[in-house]
């Protein structure tokens, strides 16, 4: 009978990583973290974000899990398992129940400044250019955020004309 393998969704502990991290998707982790990490820790980050979309905790037989990412499973000195253990290492996460159950973060900090040092240039490159981006998408939905309540409100004072003054605050409220 072959064993299942849990992976569990966990928010990000740090409150500025679940601010401005990324998605375990994101063309950043492989671009960036994968110098740091490994292509293996960063294929089973992907999948999980793949896995999360179809059920959390997401549940697969550990060996299926592992042949769909090119990796041997059976055994915890297993290349799969060695990859979970370097996500837990670098604290993308947390084991449960080890061998068998991991809570990956939801949300990927960006390399911090000694990990940059330590990658090749086009990985520092990469990053710069990627957390620019990631970086003016964030500010740009936090700039729209009163233009946002400013239309609620307006929406609500059309809705409910003899309310005149729905402030934008309250607004968003509803």
């Amino acid at each position: 009978m072959e064993t299942n393998f849990e992976i569990h969704a966990l928010p990000h502990p740090d409150p500025r990583v679940r601010r401005v991290g990324f998605d375990p998707s994101h063309p950043y982790v492989e671009q960036c973290w994968g110098a740091v990490i490994g292509p293996s820790s960063v294929a089973i980050l992907r999948r999980a974000s793949t896995l999360w979309s179809e059920q959390e905790p997401a549940r697969t037989p550990v060996d299926d899990l592992g042949r769909s990412l090119g990796l041997a499973a059976s055994g915890e000195g297993s290349r799969f398992h060695k990859a979970v253990d370097r996500l837990v290492r670098f604290n993308f996460g947390v084991w449960l129940d080890r061998g068998s159950a991991v809570a990956i973060y939801t949300e990927v900090p960006p390399l911090g400044h000694h990990r940059l040092n330590q990658v090749p240039d086009w990985t520092r490159a990469a990053h710069e250019r990627l957390l620019g981006v990631h970086l003016d998408r964030i500010a740009a939905v936090t700039e729209r955020g009163p233009q946002v309540a400013d239309i609620t409100a307006r929406l609500d004072r059309l809705e409910r004309p003899r309310q005149r003054d729905v402030p934008p605050s309250a607004a968003l409220g509803r």
